[in-house]
């Protein structure tokens, strides 16, 4: 069985369809940024720790 969009004309029937995919394809995006971003600033935060901390015990091993 199909699905059909009574009251409305073939080509809004397609327009609604092509808005549901971008709002769900937008809401998808925004999701995945939301935890990855914070994890790549985790990342080069520790990353930068871990080379400030190298710098400084190779300068005081004297």
């Amino acid at each position: 069985m199909s699905r059909k969009c009574f009251n409305s004309p073939k080509k809004s029937c397609k327009r609604k369809k092509r808005k549901t995919g971008w709002i769900i394809g937008s809401i998808g995006v925004g999701i995945v940024i939301t935890f990855i971003i914070p994890v790549w600033g985790w990342i080069i935060a520790v990353g930068g720790a871990l080379i400030y901390c190298g710098w400084y015990l190779i300068e005081n091993n004297k």
